[in-house]
């Protein structure tokens, strides 16, 4: 059972998978709040939210910026229930939901002002080369948010690397070096005040 969970969380998939997107919007909650604290939001930034689950980031976005908000997902599930939720945006235009995969993503170069990556980074592969191609895709000037629950140091850090097959965690520290070597011109992070939770916004 605990198997069956955990690789709902890396790949949401079937019936279930559904309910493991609904537990993620509740259970994240707190994560994805602080990363709204830290970030700013332009009223004409379009943005692209990857790893978007069930797209509830992608609803918040859409109050915050006049231009489009779009989400990315591996996930049939995901995208599925990302446009359900977001669907008078979809229809009305302003809001794409794109199956892809993050390490080559049928994008434009700079087509977005920010990307943000909720509680996602752990599963993406070789994250040096993913980060390039987060960068391939944001304007110049933009931003790339990353927010999770873990600082690197979360108590229960090794019992999700023993437990989750291609699960990485990632620091402040290592974050800003592949962002930087991705070729991002600045790095800041954030940690929320007594918790592990972690956000990291780096700049084209």
């Amino acid at each position: 059972m605990v198997d069956k969970k955990l690789d709902q969380c890396m790949k949401p998939h079937g019936e279930e998978g559904i309910t493991t997107i609904q537990n993620m919007n509740e259970n994240h909650r707190e994560i994805y709040d602080f990363g709204f604290e830290c970030v700013d939001v332009g009223r004409d930034d379009k943005i692209l939210d990857i790893g978007c689950g069930g797209g509830v980031n992608i609803e918040r976005f859409l109050k915050l910026t006049d231009a489009d908000v779009d989400g990315l997902d591996y996930s049939e599930v995901s995208v599925s229930e990302s446009i359900r939720r977001n669907q008078s945006s979809v229809d009305g235009g302003r809001c794409r939901i794109i199956q892809a995969d993050v390490s080559d993503m049928p994008v434009e170069d700079e087509s977005y002002d920010l990307i943000s990556a909720f509680e996602t980074v752990y599963f993406w592969p070789d994250i040096g080369e993913t980060f390039k191609e987060v960068y391939r895709i944001i304007k110049a000037n933009g931003q790339f948010m990353i927010a999770q629950g873990t600082d690197g140091n979360h108590p229960d850090d090794e019992k999700w690397l023993e437990t989750v097959e291609g699960m990485s965690v990632y620091g402040a520290e290592e974050l800003e070096r592949c962002l930087l070597g991705a070729g991002f011109k600045s790095v800041n992070s954030f940690k929320k005040d007594n918790s592990h939770i972690l956000v990291v916004i780096a700049q084209k």
